[in-house]
């Protein structure tokens, strides 16, 4: 079992750190408004993957597809949601 070492390291160069902070609060934005508009993708997004990239989601067949319809709308953005919703509702098992 020849596995690479874990490695931690301290990132200090402020630029970096900023960069970092972007995309997180990208990230959070893109999270909240999926959050607050299940409703609006409910029933069409079932068995299928949402992105969402500047806060507007796109449904397709595959996470690739996803992606690649949020990028090709949003070239800008540094950070796309991809998540896969279940094709069916209630609690699983």
């Amino acid at each position: 079992m020849n596995q690479p070492p874990f490695v931690i390291e301290e990132v200090t160069d402020p630029v970096e750190i900023e960069r970092f902070r972007a995309l997180m609060e990208q990230s959070r934005r893109n999270s909240d408004w999926l959050q607050a508009h299940w409703g609006d993708l409910l029933p069409q997004a079932l068995g299928r993957f949402v992105a969402v990239a500047g806060q507007e989601a796109f449904i397709a067949d595959t996470s690739l597809e996803a992606e690649a319809r949020a990028r090709a709308v949003h070239p800008e953005a540094k950070s796309v949601l991809v998540q896969y919703v279940m094709a069916r509702k209630g609690p699983r098992i």
